[in-house]
């Protein structure tokens, strides 16, 4: 296949599904070059992306990534949001966690930040910062945030779940205040602050 058609290909199957270039570009050469193979294969690769994330069969990948446009992030966002764990089994599966605590004094929000670390050690992170600096609004600006003079983190580490659980309830933190970051709106939750720590 020319690398002029192969282009034109490889656009005409992101513009179908959102897939990587390498995937089309895989996709493209297992087929022998075919659009339509090209395009099962690359539905196929997807289907078993969101299997492996999911552990769903194969028919309710399908539909799940039929609903959601064939995109992976999108379709497993959804489905954790529909099938979510309990906290500290979502934290032993390496995904953080978070809780708003009352904040000290009006126009302040607080956070705790649960992060699953590596070999069993997690950090409890005590956010507070203006309530103003929202994912929406400062998103990609959170270093304005963590420049604040009213922005604090503290930072706490527990070696294993029992340790963290104590360390959360001698912080006032029941396991059952603990949400996915989706339902906050906070930019220092939702974005990589550890080179500012």
């Amino acid at each position: 296949m020319a690398e002029a058609s192969r282009t034109s290909a490889i656009a005409a199957l992101r513009q179908a599904l959102p897939a990587s270039i390498a995937l089309c570009r895989q996709a493209l050469e297992a087929s022998g070059g075919d659009l339509r193979d090209a395009h099962a294969y690359v539905v196929r690769q997807l289907g078993a992306d969101y299997m492996r994330h999911t552990g769903v069969d194969a028919a309710q990948a399908a539909a799940d990534l039929h609903a959601t446009g064939h995109d992976v992030e999108r379709a497993i966002a959804r489905w954790r949001r529909q099938h979510p764990l309990p906290p500290f089994a979502a934290i032993a599966k390496g995904r953080p966690m978070a809780a708003e605590l009352a904040a000290a004094e009006p126009g302040l929000q607080r956070f705790a930040h649960v992060l699953p670390g590596a070999q069993g050690v997690h950090e409890l992170r005590l956010i507070t910062h203006a309530v103003r600096f929202t994912e929406t609004a400062y998103g990609f600006d959170y270093d304005v945030a963590l420049r604040d003079p009213q922005t604090r983190v503290e930072r706490l580490f527990a070696s294993g779940l029992p340790a963290l659980a104590a360390l959360l309830q001698a912080q006032a933190i029941d396991e059952g205040m603990l949400r996915s970051l989706d339902a906050f709106d906070s930019c220092l939750l939702h974005s990589a602050i550890e080179a500012y720590l």
